[in-house]
């Protein structure tokens, strides 16, 4: 019987962490808080574990404006996609939703800030897109994302329910084993 007990105990404590276990960003190119000193062409995240296929992210600048991606590929844990155009320097998120092996959706963000030099095609585009905006009367609605906090808290939140289940189950197990270890010498 103690072999059972200790076995079971042995059990929780050695796949507990990966019955709960989200998958999360592991790296992105370019990393959180990073200074990129060379235009963006690609964007790369890689996660901890496999992520479906429906997986998918965007570029948003400071202006909270999305910038286009194209070429967006989802290969086991990692999603690529590719920047068009070149983008202005300044501050820039990604802001990325998956769904994971297990079946949870996960979001985050990624922010860095885009300091690159300039040349004369960047020069070129940015004053013919400042032409077009000026052009532009009409005003767009976009819907707004979640506040980062927001996104964090959920997260932070969904984190704690599962450790405290994991702690729940940890006491179960120990009190049942204690039980049946001072029953058994009693008899």
């Amino acid at each position: 019987m103690k072999k059972i007990i200790l076995m079971t105990i042995a059990c929780l404590f050695i796949f507990s962490t990966q019955a709960f276990a989200h998958t999360g960003l592991e790296s992105s190119d370019p990393a959180q808080g990073t200074t990129v000193t060379q235009s963006l062409d690609e964007i790369t995240l890689t996660y901890m574990t496999k992520i479906e296929e429906t997986s998918s992210f965007e570029l948003i600048n400071a202006s909270n404006e999305s910038i286009d991606i194209t070429n967006l590929t989802v290969n086991d844990n990692v999603m690529t996609g590719n920047v068009e155009g070149n983008l202005e320097n300044g501050a820039y998120k990604i802001v990325w939703k998956i769904v994971g092996i297990d079946g949870h959706p996960i979001e985050g963000e990624v922010d860095f800030v885009l300091n690159a030099p300039i040349t004369e095609e960047t020069v070129d585009e940015t004053a013919t897109e400042t032409a077009e905006e000026t052009a532009v009367t009409e005003t767009e609605v976009t819907e707004e994302e979640p506040a980062a906090e927001e996104t964090a808290s959920a997260e932070s939140e969904e984190d704690k329910g599962s450790n405290t289940g994991l702690i729940i189950g940890i006491v179960i197990v120990l009190a049942a084993a204690i039980f049946f270890m001072t029953r058994r010498k009693s008899k």
